[in-house]
């Protein structure tokens, strides 16, 4: 595979895990919010979500402007996170609860970054750019998160 390829290749996987990772965290909000009373804890979600919406659009259309289409999560993946999600909530629904959650995720989102990092170091200077925007948020997210606990 030439250099070129190679890079496009890498491109379009950074990409995908954007998209995978923003889609994850956008589905694991919506479930979520229902299950919280708290106000500003509420509030801070939906702010959250819409930070995924926005990197995951941002992910897409750098994917498009590549001439490929992003995987998203498959439904397995979706279908396991709402069970998981659903085990953990079934007997504590508190606001700590689910910022425990919420940081386990974002966690999780930081490794998954820096792995799409190191396996893609052809990945343009674009997408890498929207990889570190993705991984700023989930580290300032999981940060924000731990006053809830």
């Amino acid at each position: 595979m030439n250099e070129q390829n190679h890079g496009r290749n890498d491109n379009e996987a950074v990409l995908n895990e954007v998209i995978r990772n923003t889609e994850m965290g956008k589905n694991s909000l919506d479930q979520l919010i229902d299950l919280t009373d708290d106000a500003q804890f509420k509030a801070s979600l939906m702010e959250q979500q819409n930070e995924y919406r926005t990197l995951n659009q941002k992910a897409h259309q750098a994917m498009a402007a590549c001439g490929a289409h992003g995987q998203g999560q498959t439904t397995a993946a979706k279908l396991m996170t709402k069970v998981g999600i659903w085990t953990e909530t079934l007997t504590d629904r508190s606001t700590r609860n689910l910022a425990d959650m919420i940081i386990q995720g974002a966690t999780q989102g930081i490794m998954d970054c820096e792995k799409a990092r190191k396996d893609h170091p052809q990945a343009s200077s674009g997408a890498m750019n929207l990889l570190n925007e993705l991984q700023n948020f989930e580290e300032r997210t999981a940060l924000e998160m731990r006053n809830y606990l």
